[in-house]
């Protein structure tokens, strides 16, 4: 007994760590503290946003999640990558079948151009309106599809060490090499640009528009939420901005006026909570890249399904964060307040979109 008192007493303080951060909630949701204390050893952290993001950490997450709070969400497992992997289709909802028909969808994917910061986000929002109590309202007003990880073959091969990579893993040419630019291969505007047939290229759009698995679940996911789908956002690594259409051609159009306003507004308010370094930017995609960039999922989600709040995220700045490192030290807790400014801009947008509805409701 007398010397189990230290075990004891190093799993009561572990307990309370865990209890006391919340992983950045104010309250733990019941089923998400159950699952915490059934499934986590003692020298594991409980924030998903705070482990190595590979493909194991996708699947044992929502594995979890699924038997633990499982009235919260639904995961597809039914989609896979040229080489086996999974593309998860994940439905956070509270309400029963009949009111889901009625709410608004907002459709978040992560990950077309590889890179794990983009996914740790998407499982990080998935975890703060599960875990949340005081977010579970998102739940009750929004549906919530998110696609966590939309190119898990290109995330695979660039987390092991290999060379810089933002493509898929198809092989091309009886493998003489390998990988389409997925965030290219959209059907849209996919002839307006020059079409690079060099399979060498990391710009290389495939032979065809959407004729990659990771294209079409995207496509599909979208196309199946379309009759309610209000909002659709893209986040991609590498950057600190908010874009929305066109990506490949840059005009002005009445009809963006309103997206474009938005825009604004989720900028301003992740500047309000990660600012103080390198100001959230809004631009199109076109003005963005300073070129046009055709087969793009957010002109695809605009122009095809009418999709009025369509924009593509970056986020983590790690290029410019390389470069300003070498002239300035950054702040403790400089991610995290990126990611939880990041949330913020999704908080927003849900605001807007519930808004939205209810003004509807009232004429």
């Amino acid at each position: 007994m007398k010397n189990s008192i230290p075990v004891i007493i190093t799993l009561l303080w572990y307990s309370f760590i865990v209890n006391a951060s919340h992983c950045g909630c104010k309250n733990l949701s019941p089923c998400y503290e159950e699952m915490l204390n059934s499934l986590l050893d003692v020298d594991e952290d409980p924030c998903v946003e705070n482990v190595a993001i590979g493909a194991s950490t996708i699947i044992v997450y929502l594995q979890a999640l699924k038997q633990f709070c499982g009235h919260a969400i639904k995961v597809d497992e039914e989609n896979a990558t040229f080489e086996g992997r999974t593309l998860y289709e994940v439905v956070l909802n509270t309400t029963d079948e009949v009111e889901r028909q009625s709410k608004p969808v907002i459709v978040i994917e992560a990950g077309q151009e590889a890179g794990s910061g983009p996914v740790m986000l998407a499982l990080f929002i998935i975890e703060q309106i599960v875990a949340c109590e005081e977010y579970s309202e998102m739940m009750e007003k929004v549906t919530w599809v998110i696609l966590p990880c939309t190119n898990p073959d290109g995330q695979e091969y660039l987390r092991c060490g290999q060379e810089p990579w933002h493509k898929n893993r198809k092989p091309l040419q009886n493998k003489l090499t390998y990988g389409v630019d997925i965030s290219r291969n959209f059907d849209d505007s996919w002839t307006t640009c020059p079409v690079s047939d060099n399979i060498f290229s990391s710009n290389y759009p495939g032979p065809s528009a959407a004729s990659e698995n990771e294209t079409q679940f995207i496509s599909n996911v979208l196309a199946k939420y379309k009759q309610d789908l209000k909002a659709y956002i893209s986040i991609r690594r590498d950057g600190h901005s908010i874009l929305y259409p066109f990506a490949s051609k840059g005009v002005t159009r009445t009809d963006l006026d309103k997206a474009q306003s938005i825009a604004g507004e989720i900028a301003g308010k992740i500047n309000q909570r990660a600012g103080n370094i390198q100001w959230f930017l809004n631009s199109s995609i076109f003005d963005m890249n300073g070129e046009a960039r055709c087969g793009h999922s957010v002109d695809f989600a605009y122009n095809k399904l009418g999709i009025p709040y369509s924009y593509e995220m970056r986020v983590f700045p790690d290029s410019t964060t390389r470069i300003m490192s070498k002239f300035q030290t950054f702040p403790k807790g400089y991610e995290t307040s990126l990611r939880n400014g990041y949330f913020s801009g999704i908080r927003e947008l849900y605001n807007i979109v519930v808004n939205e509805k209810t003004r509807r409701a009232g004429y």
